[in-house]
């Protein structure tokens, strides 16, 4: 798989100072871009059926680099996100 900074180098010029992507395996497309985390977060852990998250990374962009926010395993409860267990 291509680095972050790579893969989202040509919208780089289309994006808000505090974006947020999301990679879902299986989706299409597979990366997409957010202008808020709950839209990110909502793309990784929630799918129509199911109480299990479809899973997925998370990613921010800060300054010109993308960092990884968070990474979610396909099945994980709902209850068990990593926003809903961080302290």
């Amino acid at each position: 798989m291509k680095p972050m900074q790579e893969r989202c180098a040509p919208w780089r010029g289309l994006l808000k100072p505090q974006a947020y992507a999301s990679i879902v395996p299986g989706r299409a497309p597979e990366l997409k871009f957010h202008g808020n985390i709950g839209r990110a977060k909502s793309a990784v852990a929630y799918r129509t059926w199911g109480r299990a998250a479809r899973g997925g990374e998370i990613h921010r962009l800060v300054g010109d680099a993308w960092e990884l926010v968070y990474r979610v395993e396909e099945g994980t409860p709902l209850d068990a996100l990593p926003w809903k267990t961080d302290g």
